[in-house]
């Protein structure tokens, strides 16, 4: 074998400054997104953004296992080649890790905004006690068997069991670098060939259910209310593209450095059927979800689609832009998963695709249980009253009649309009100061966030200046309608914290393994498609 299979990535003080910049960066950015924003937003900024890099990368770490325990069981030998870079990827379960244990015991302690995270750990919503009939939430009560702290904290263990099975792969990766193949060994299934495999079969079912159980918890449980069963598969995929997509990127920089010489053109070609066709199962499901629990017109699932495309609608079509639209039109010909740059452009646009496919997943839904929140101690600072134009309050006490409420509330709107063209073709005219509920429901302006007259006291005028979710477009927010300043920062921040794991442990071993029973396999590994292929 040549020498240049011993080539090893130095992780060296000038790409180690570099990553410490970005983490700098970023504790700046969460640090100042703590401390900032409304006061009885109680540090929402801060949480959502914790928690959506945490899932984001931890995700991409899990993918990695995933991605080497299914090669192995499918003796996808070609992935030999570049094997080291999903290796290194997820050591990051250890930090991932660590931040769902900060995350947790601030759950279980109640710190304050975890109970706008999560509605299920605000305690009044828990209390059945009829003198707290008010605010007690008969599901939430329901599913607090399954969506609660103690299980909260479970999920670290959950990490610790997939951070098993990445050491156990790395080990025996490193065993098979000091173990020098020969062909007694080729007539046989070598012992770190047949361990490896072991490993794999039982992590596929184990990290397959255990993974589905992480993102019930940490993503799906923001809107308490809301169900799919599809979502599950939806996140994981969303979280195997990612983790493609870097891997190939830092392909890219380590080839920009003289490395991985040996990796070619039907490579790279096979990643970027990899990261075309998951794009396309991603959107299957993401279509599966969004069509039909649209058209079944289900209440408790059709909310959360509801408030995403009435209020983020930027990051409703950039979801689909960014992940099935580029992916799939520039991937389409064969020539543009074989050019480092095109390939590279759509490895970057997919990484900050999922990135907000995350952020769409998390702050919509802990913005409207804020929302939910504010409505909440409004209604109880003015005794009982109808809740009739606020939607948002329906899609979180009621979620099984979202689309009737809504439908019901438009009704009313037009009887309430007719009812104050009739009454002005009258003559009557309503005067600054008048209490009556039904006429200034009707003479309210449809432009919510617009002062009201002066003199109006009525208890339906203080309900619709909160804004309603049908009849204006709600405030927008940078850092909560669309990634601000602090979100991109603490990405970054989090990258930084990502990569300078993941080239630590890639700087701990060679590139290139030469003794992997399938390294020759890769070396001369044909997808059958190339220039001289297509020309005839």
């Amino acid at each position: 074998m040549s020498n240049h299979n011993n080539e090893t990535f130095v992780f060296d003080g000038k790409t180690k400054l570099f990553t410490i910049v970005l983490m700098v960066i970023g504790a700046v950015c969460l640090g100042w997104s703590y401390v900032s924003g409304p006061a009885d937003m109680n540090h929402m900024r801060f949480w959502t953004n914790y928690l959506h890099n945490s899932v984001f990368f931890t995700g991409i770490a899990f993918a990695a296992v995933l991605f080497l325990a299914a090669h192995a069981l499918a003796w996808g030998g070609w992935v030999a080649m570049f094997k080291r870079i999903p290796e290194a990827i997820m050591s990051f379960l250890g930090v991932g890790a660590i931040l769902f244990l900060i995350l947790g015991i601030a759950i279980y302690m109640h710190a304050e905004g975890t109970e706008l995270l999560y509605l299920w750990n605000d305690l009044t919503k828990l209390d059945p006690d009829p003198e707290k009939a008010a605010s007690f939430d008969p599901l939430l009560f329901h599913k607090s068997a399954f969506v609660n702290p103690f299980a909260y904290l479970l999920t670290v263990v959950v990490i610790l069991g997939w951070t098993f099975f990445a050491v156990m792969f790395r080990k025996i990766s490193l065993n098979e670098d000091a173990t020098p193949y020969t062909v007694t060994m080729a007539q046989s299934v070598p012992d770190n060939v047949r361990k490896n495999r072991i490993y794999a079969a039982a992590f596929l079912p184990i990290g397959g259910f255990s993974s589905a159980y992480v993102i019930w918890q940490w993503v799906m449980s923001v809107d308490t209310h809301w169900y799919s069963t599809l979502f599950a598969w939806y996140v994981t995929v969303s979280m195997w593209v990612s983790m493609l997509a870097v891997t190939f990127m830092i392909i890219i920089f380590l080839r920009g450095r003289g490395l991985l010489q040996k990796f070619t053109d039907e490579h790279m070609h096979d990643i970027g059927k990899y990261i075309f066709g998951f794009s396309v199962f991603w959107t299957y499901l993401w279509f599966s979800q969004f069509m039909l629990i649209w058209y079944a017109n289900n209440g408790e699932e059709t909310q959360y689609f509801f408030i995403r495309f009435e209020q983020f609608k930027i990051i409703f079509f950039a979801n689909i832009l960014m992940n099935f639209v580029g992916p799939f039109f520039i991937l389409m010909m064969n020539n543009s998963k074989r050019t480092f740059g095109t390939l590279g452009f759509v490895a970057a646009l997919v990484f900050l695709g999922h990135w907000l496919d995350f952020y769409q997943m998390i702050k919509p839904g802990v913005w409207y249980n804020y929302e939910h929140g504010k409505h909440a101690a409004h209604d109880a600072g003015h005794g009982d009253h109808d809740t009739h134009g606020d939607n948002t309050y329906h899609m979180n006490e009621a979620p099984k009649t979202v689309l009737t409420t809504y439908q019901d509330d438009q009704h009313g709107d037009d009887a309430n309009s007719a009812t104050a063209d009739h009454s002005h073709e009258d003559g009557d005219s309503h005067e600054a100061g008048h209490d009556d509920h039904a006429t200034t429901d009707a003479n309210h302006d449809h432009d919510a966030g617009h002062g009201h007259e002066a003199g109006h006291d009525d208890h339906a005028h203080e309900e619709h200046g909160h804004g309603d979710a049908h009849h204006a477009e709600p405030q927008f927010l940078m850092g909560v309608h669309f990634p601000g300043a602090l979100e991109l920062g603490t990405m970054l921040g989090f990258l930084g914290l990502f990569l300078f794991i993941t080239f630590t442990a890639l700087s701990r071993a060679p590139l290139y393994p030469p003794n992997d029973p399938y390294i020759m396999e890769s070396e001369h590994y044909d997808t059958g498609i190339g220039p001289e292929r297509d020309a005839h």
